[in-house]
């Protein structure tokens, strides 16, 4: 299962909203503010307060929170 699928059948997003998180999630890896941490930290928040626009900050902290759990469900499934 890929992120995009687990989007999709977890939260019932459609197309527009998956691409967005996805989006998001590039951007947070291509910053360096995400690095496949296990868990959010202060420091990912702190970043994400100072490079992004404050109507859009939830989206980016749920983006990672999304894929954490995205990951911990792939590895439950090996």
């Amino acid at each position: 299962m890929e992120f995009e699928d687990y989007l999709r059948e977890h939260y019932n997003l459609g197309e527009k909203s998956v691409k967005d998180y996805v989006g998001r999630l590039n951007g947070l890896l291509t910053r360096g503010i995400y690095k496949g941490e296990p868990r959010l930290t202060s420091k990912m928040e702190s970043s994400i307060n100072r490079e992004y626009k404050e109507n859009s900050r939830k989206n980016y902290l749920l983006t990672i929170k999304y894929y954490i759990e995205f990951l911990e469900k792939k590895d439950q499934l090996r």
